[in-house]
């Protein structure tokens, strides 16, 4: 049996299968890759979560690891969904970030009206391990999904309330040569 002396060594040792993905980084269609979630989804998810799909009408090109990015976004899709045990709504918007007349990033959010979180486990909730789940597998969802973005390039943003729910954001940029074929549109509305 390992010491507490060997923590340093086993805790990275035993993350980094966890944080290992299949890296290969490419340029896809955001709206292709959510389509397969989604279908995913209608197959198999239970019959008293609603779930909420808008995707702005431009589809952007992300050059990033496709199996991360299903990955972080089914990690939100989850966790949203052991929020909420006795059903609710989950809404999932993608929409396009523009600076001045040129969209810069995809903005990707999960939000849900479940139990939230609060304050001092909201400021945890990235820690790896970290998890307020009394029974099964917890604490690397959204470890797992801020390695993802932060290795993509994005940035990774939560809020939470008790009693409310939670918000995860994420944005990504887009492709440089998409940046600029993008057609300026209204974006979507903030969640409420």
């Amino acid at each position: 049996m390992k010491s507490a002396h060997d923590s340093p060594i086993l805790v990275p040792q035993t993350m980094r299968p966890a944080f290992e993905d299949d890296t290969t980084v490419e340029a896809f269609s955001l709206l292709a890759s959510l389509t397969e979630i989604e279908t995913l989804l209608n197959n198999t998810w239970e019959p008293n979560i609603r779930f909420d799909l808008q995707v702005s009408p431009a589809n952007p090109v992300v050059t990033c690891s496709r199996v991360g990015l299903q990955s972080a976004i089914m990690n939100l899709l989850f966790n949203a969904r052991d929020a909420m045990p006795n059903g609710g709504v989950i809404s999932f918007v993608a929409a396009l970030i523009y600076e001045g007349q040129v969209a810069r990033d995809v903005e990707l959010r999960v939000t849900d009206n479940g139990f939230g979180m609060t304050k001092d486990t909201l400021l945890r909730a990235t820690d790896p391990f970290f998890t307020t789940k009394t029974t099964g597998l917890g604490g690397l969802g959204l470890p797992m999904v801020m390695s993802f973005v932060h290795g993509a390039g994005g940035r990774l943003y939560i809020e939470s309330e008790p009693g409310v729910g939670t918000i995860v954001t994420f944005r990504l940029p887009i492709s440089e040569s998409d940046a600029q074929h993008q057609p300026a549109s209204p974006q979507l509305p903030k969640a409420n």
